[in-house]
């Protein structure tokens, strides 16, 4: 391909991975929880073209020889933005939102047997695999809640009116009585951008091979009163308004760079068809 078309072509290829990133976005703006991904570019690779070759034409010049082609711009960070999503009070008791930008609930995969983290607190009760008869906390996937004790949340059955605790410990009535569920224990991630997307949840990739001590990453602490609101549900941190805006500017770039591709098409063409 000739230069005057792999610039346009390589960033055409990029603007289009920023567009299903907003298009990701945009989809997710109602969902529980769900936290943006912001795309920034950087210029790629380019060599210096020795235009002039001939040292005494270069005689009175007042810019410097050579001339630097470019191969165009590619994304060189898709950072996840954990600003805080809006509150939506839900009056429903196994309904928590998180108020720490950095702090996720942490969720048993029943499929993969590993701890994911999510900033979705809508929470509901299923019935216990382990212990026919009772039931235990699941999110709307079935993944169980973990408690201080890294062991999903029982629940015995008939037990209603479920209410927080300003430790994190949630409490709920059985025939007259208290009994206690469990207390939350939360995730803080210092370094969220190390988190790996596993659909609505996160999961830590093997920090060590990448330099890290798991204690520098994560930190476990308790689900305290200022930590956790419940009767309530953390929106999506999605701005339509500039979304969109983002999206109209990157099909423009797009269009732009479209322009150049087939224009430099022309000119090869016009080039080959001409005579000897």
């Amino acid at each position: 391909m000739h230069s005057s078309m792999l610039s346009a072509a390589n960033t055409m290829g990029q603007l289009q991975q920023q567009i299903d990133g907003i298009s990701n976005n945009l989809s997710n703006s109602q969902t529980t929880g769900y936290k943006r991904r912001e795309s920034t570019f950087s210029s790629l690779l380019h060599q210096e073209v020795n235009n002039q070759p001939i040292p005494e034409n270069n005689v009175g010049r007042l810019t410097p020889p050579g001339l630097r082609v470019g191969t165009g711009a590619g994304i060189s960070q898709t950072a996840l933005r954990l600003e805080q999503g809006s509150l939506q009070e839900t009056g429903r008791e196994l309904d928590f939102a998180l108020l720490g930008k950095n702090l996720f609930f942490q969720i048993e995969n029943s499929a993969e047997n590993e701890v994911h983290y999510s900033r979705n607190g809508s929470f509901y009760l299923s019935e216990n695999p382990e212990q026919p008869g009772t039931w235990t906390l699941v999110n709307q996937d079935g993944h169980y809640l973990l408690d201080a004790n890294g062991e999903r949340m029982d629940v015995p059955a008939g037990a209603r009116n479920f209410n927080l605790q300003d430790d994190g410990t949630i409490i709920a009535s059985l025939n007259g009585a208290e009994v206690e569920i469990g207390t939350i224990e939360l995730a803080h991630v210092s370094k969220p951008q190390l988190l790996e997307a596993a659909g609505n949840h996160f999961r830590l990739p093997d920090v060590e091979a990448l330099g890290f001590d798991e204690a520098d990453v994560l930190e476990l602490v308790m689900g305290e009163e200022h930590t956790i609101k419940q009767h309530a549900l953390e929106q999506s941190n999605v701005d339509m308004g500039k979304e969109l805006t983002e999206l109209l500017n990157t099909q423009r770039h797009y269009s732009f760079n479209a322009r150049a591709l087939s224009q430099g098409d022309q000119m090869l063409g016009l080039v080959n068809s001409i005579r000897s």
